[in-house]
């Protein structure tokens, strides 16, 4: 298990967990691996510290519970995937009006990823306003959702909650090996369940 400096909150859709293929959970995968990682499952929370209340070593930090302090995964629109100087692999930083913005100097402290179809991700982005006051990060991914036919994505450069985070930790600077793990952990139990799914389909 990875202890990255870096606190990692999923904030997991109520659904989620009762999917077909949950065996490929991304919100699993990361806390298999990531020692600072909590998943809390819901559809809104009255602010971050909420969120944050049973992230063990972190709840009831006041520090750690500055929105600001945070940097939020999301699904860029078409606008961002279509801009010149955004279509390299890569993180890029919005502002409030999800317009592209320079990084931040101050470093980020934590991580949040909406973990869900993207129709659930929106529905959580805009149910939990507070997270607004957190810095907003765009991922250009290196390559297509490894998902396939298992999740359909809206757009070719969407990927699972797992992928996006390991690429935007390699980003942000972390050690490349924990991507890595992440990506080979998420592939093995992708095969895992296809080769379920063809056995069943068979029978």
């Amino acid at each position: 298990m990875f202890e990255i400096p870096l606190p990692i909150l999923v904030l997991q859709h109520p659904q989620e967990p009762s999917r077909k293929d949950k065996e490929v959970s991304s919100a699993q995968i990361l806390q298999e691996n990531l020692k600072f990682c909590h998943t809390a499952v819901g559809l809104s929370w009255r602010n971050l510290s909420a969120a944050l209340n049973k992230f063990e070593g972190i709840a009831g930090n006041e520090e750690f519970a500055r929105p600001s302090l945070w940097a939020t995964l999301y699904l860029g629109t078409k606008k961002q995937s279509q801009h010149d100087s955004a279509t390299e692999p890569g993180i890029y930083f919005l502002d409030k009006k999800g317009e592209l913005a320079d990084p931040p100097e101050d470093p980020i402290g934590g991580l949040i990823l909406l973990d869900g179809t993207w129709a659930q991700a929106k529905t959580m982005w805009w149910r939990n306003p507070w997270l607004l006051k957190t810095r907003r990060i765009h991922l250009v991914p290196k390559q297509k959702s490894r998902y396939g036919s298992i999740r359909k994505e809206p757009r070719p450069e969407c990927v699972s909650t797992v992928e996006a985070a390991a690429e935007t930790l390699t980003f942000i600077g972390i050690e490349p090996e924990v991507e890595q793990k992440l990506i080979a952990d998420f592939a093995a139990k992708l095969a895992v369940f296809r080769k379920r799914t063809i056995r069943i389909k068979e029978s």
